[in-house]
């Protein structure tokens, strides 16, 4: 557990929409598989750690392979994939061995003792056990189980052995959050590797996962990610749930919604699945993908690629390509369907001799409307808060004075200045009328013209009495203006004879 740093130091992104590396920005995947220990985040940094982890068949490691693949022609590729687990219904209480894959059958079959658990709160003690007779690890997990299920019948579980993992699982037959197991101890306890000593780790048991408790447990351990999806293809009702928890983050989490059902290429379907999140709701945060798990993790690793550090390095998810995805957009009609419904999608597009696949269109519901844009504001305001931060531990006086006002405005500069090389602030974007009466009415005076040349204008305003006396913020602003990614160009070719 932590204390948010926004008690202290808070970023309101807003958008004044037109007339008419504090943090990486990784991964995040909810999965179903159990043998993520239910409470826990695990963090993966290449592809063939997820496979020893869930399997070369897993649809995680299909997943992870996506990710951690970028897209054609990154300046980076991803660094993190998070896993958590998302359990849709109750789940029972496991101890999982450490791993024994340096063990043969034959020290296996020269194991032998007793074993002591606590199950559901309650004490089981085998008797000898031994396992000099078994052939295989899956044939010493069925000797273990029915060594241990013989001695209370109100504690009873299942043992198997995981072939990928190469470890040993207990699991309590029971189910819930009354469903509990700890470490074994006992003669044979340590040779097993069931003993923390000897790396076995434990899972509790669980209800059915609540969204709102599911994250708050999850940003309690790890809070460097920025984009979520699900390792399985989720229902209308949970994609609505997990669109709705992002919406209410303050425009700090994005959720990819995949959805392959017919309705998302029917025009203006309201049984598709973004069409409350978006008509109804109107939930920002969310970005609708048309297609199975490995469109999701191909989106997902393009914010992941993005390189901050890189003058010009400003992507639109639109044109982006990844090598070994297959288009699933195909015609005219699905692309206008799609495009009306609010989903992005991986399309095949094709004229005179040019063939290529890439992603469009790149948008995400609420008022930032454009990935690349929502993604921007999070970077950039993750990164303010941590220079405000280091400004208030840094020796530094910091009195409600100009020399205060100065200080504020040059440790934010920096992030600004990097955000705008980047490409997240453009010079020369024209204002309209709306846009600078909102301004100009909370700072007093006309700065268009100095925000419009430099593309943000930072306003620390008045100081007060009051200010002082209970050492709050001031009125502070940073403007910044988005020239936006040219996405369609309409060409006249005009003859002139």
């Amino acid at each position: 557990m932590s204390i948010s740093l926004s008690k202290i130091v808070q970023i309101l992104p807003g958008v004044l929409a037109a007339s008419g590396s504090a943090l990486d920005v990784n991964g995040l995947i909810l999965s179903g598989d159990t043998r993520i220990p239910t409470g826990a985040v695990l963090n993966f940094t290449t592809a063939d750690d997820v496979k020893s982890y869930f399997g070369a068949l897993s649809t995680e490691y299909t997943m992870a392979a996506k990710y951690f693949s970028g897209y054609n022609n990154a300046s980076r590729l991803p660094g993190e994939l998070l896993f958590a687990q998302y359990n849709e219904l109750g789940v029972s209480a496991w101890l999982r061995s450490g791993s024994m894959a340096s063990v043969t059958i034959a020290q296996l079959q020269a194991m032998s003792g007793t074993l002591s658990l606590s199950i559901n709160n309650t004490t089981v003690t085998t008797g000898n056990i031994n396992l000099s007779a078994v052939t295989s690890f899956a044939a010493a997990a069925t000797v273990i189980e029915n060594a241990i299920n013989t001695v209370k019948s109100s504690a009873q579980v299942s043992v198997r052995f995981d072939t990928t993992q190469k470890k040993f699982y207990i699991t309590t037959v029971s189910s819930g959050s009354n469903s509990a197991i700890g470490y074994a101890s006992g003669t044979l306890s340590a040779s097993l590797l069931l003993t923390s000593a000897t790396g076995a780790s434990l899972s509790h048991g669980a209800n059915a996962a609540v969204v709102a408790d599911l994250f708050t447990t999850i940003l309690d351990q790890n809070q460097n990610w920025v984009l979520f999806t699900t390792s399985f293809m989720p229902t209308k009702s949970q994609g609505e749930a997990l669109a709705a928890w992002v919406t209410g983050q303050n425009n700090r989490f994005a959720y990819i919604l995949m959805d392959n059902s017919v309705y998302a290429v029917t025009s203006g379907s309201t049984n598709a699945y973004a069409y409350d999140i978006i008509n109804t709701y109107n939930d920002g945060g969310t970005i609708p993908v048309y297609g199975t798990q490995e469109y999701a993790a191909s989106l997902l690793a393009i914010p992941a690629s993005f390189n901050f550090d890189l003058t010009n390095g400003r992507r639109s998810i639109a044109f982006r390509v990844q090598s070994g995805l297959a288009s699933n957009v195909n015609t005219n009609a699905d692309y206008s369907s799609l495009i009306t419904n609010g989903y992005n999608f991986y399309g095949k597009y094709a004229a005179n001799n040019i063939v290529t696949n890439q992603w469009y269109p790149g948008s995400i519901t609420g008022s930032y409307k454009w990935i690349d844009a929502y993604i921007g504001q999070i970077w950039l305001n993750a990164n303010l808060q941590s220079d405000i931060i280091t400004l208030f531990q840094s020796e530094i006086y910091l009195p409600y004075n100009d020399a205060g006002r100065a200080a504020i405005q040059n440790c934010m500069t920096s992030t600004v200045e990097q955000f705008k090389s980047w490409g997240g602030i453009s010079a020369g974007t024209t204002l309209d009328d709306n846009q600078i009466l909102a301004i100009n009415s909370i700072v007093g005076t006309d700065v268009s013209t100095s925000l419009t040349t430099k593309g943000y204008y930072i306003y620390i305003g008045p100081f007060t009495a009051a200010m002082r006396n209970a050492r709050t913020s001031p009125t502070v602003y940073l403007w910044y203006c988005d020239g936006g990614f040219i996405q369609k160009l309409i060409v006249n070719s005009v003859e002139v004879q």
